[in-house]
């Protein structure tokens, strides 16, 4: 078996259909039949269980060759990526992956610096911080800045940058703001608008409540702050934040906070990168900024 074979059979198991693996690929479907075959000829046992690839179901062999030919793919890849970088041939270009609340209120002011200092073409990829290790594992980022409880990945290189804390927030109108020392009893069977599930916060603040015996009525879930905080702001019900993303809104009087009671997580926004990633010149020159901006910010 080759690296073209192990491409063409990655492709097909995470695209699904042959005729938009030809397409990607630039070949022709037969092409992608052809090496299908040859490949299952080449491993010696099956790797589908049917033999016209029109319903793309994997054997036990053929998970067990996916696991690794997708990380053969993927650093050949990044291989030849690296390469062109060093050739100076490429773009500069840098893959980004953010939690929301680094990507929205605390990167676009650095990325815009780098940016115009040193020419790189960057890319922001946003979304939960489970989602952003494994698009680094997979070599499909190069890097990232991501809001953790603790670190517990080996294959990652993590640095802290700055904390990031929860807060309660709600409507200046809400019954909580006539509170001076709110409990976790005052907040049970309150309406809350929740994060989507999935995320760093929603864990955290999920475990908390079990930890508390504390039940919600969940108003509605949502997968960014912004829509979050404006549904608070409509009194809609209560949320739990970022304590970064809610500045402007209680300069403005929008927005009330507190404190989470009897709240232990300490979060902190780490940037990481996979540990057998190499170290460009773009990739450490955006590291090292990275960490120079934002290290004295820990406290």
């Amino acid at each position: 078996m080759n690296l073209q074979q192990l491409k063409v059979f990655v492709h097909v198991v995470e695209m699904q259909k042959l005729y938009l693996v030809a397409d990607k690929l630039n070949i022709t479907q037969p092409t992608v039949t052809f090496h299908l075959n040859k490949l299952q000829d080449d491993a010696g046992v099956a790797l589908f269980h049917t033999k016209t690839y029109h319903v793309i179901k994997l054997t036990e062999a053929g998970k067990s060759l996916y696991h690794y030919a997708a990380q053969m793919v993927a650093l050949n890849e990044e291989m030849l990526r690296t390469l062109e970088e060093q050739r100076g041939t490429a773009s500069r270009r840098l893959r980004i992956g953010s939690t929301h609340t680094p990507a929205t209120y605390i990167l676009p002011e650095l990325l815009s610096k780098i940016r115009q200092e040193h020419q790189l073409f960057l890319s922001i990829d946003v979304k939960p911080a489970a989602q952003i290790l494994d698009k680094i594992k997979h070599y499909d980022l190069d890097v990232g800045v991501i809001s953790l409880a603790e670190p517990d990945d080996t294959d990652f290189i993590y640095e802290p940058l700055m904390k990031d804390d929860l807060v309660i927030i709600y409507h200046p109108d809400h019954s909580l703001a006539a509170r001076t020392n709110i409990t976790s009893k005052d907040l049970a069977g309150l309406p809350i608008i929740a994060h989507e599930r999935g995320s760093t916060s929603r864990q955290l603040i999920d475990q908390w409540a079990a930890n508390n015996d504390i039940q919600f009525t969940e108003v509605m879930e949502s997968s960014g702050s912004e829509a979050l905080k404006s549904m608070v702001r409509l009194n809609m019900g209560i949320g739990m934040v970022s304590q970064a993303s809610i500045l402007q809104e209680l300069v403005k009087g929008e927005l009330k906070s507190c404190s989470i009671p009897d709240w232990n997580p300490v979060r902190t926004i780490y940037a990481v990168r996979h540990r057998n990633k190499l170290l460009t010149p773009s990739l450490n020159l955006f590291w090292r900024m990275l960490i120079e901006n934002f290290n004295s910010r820990i406290k």
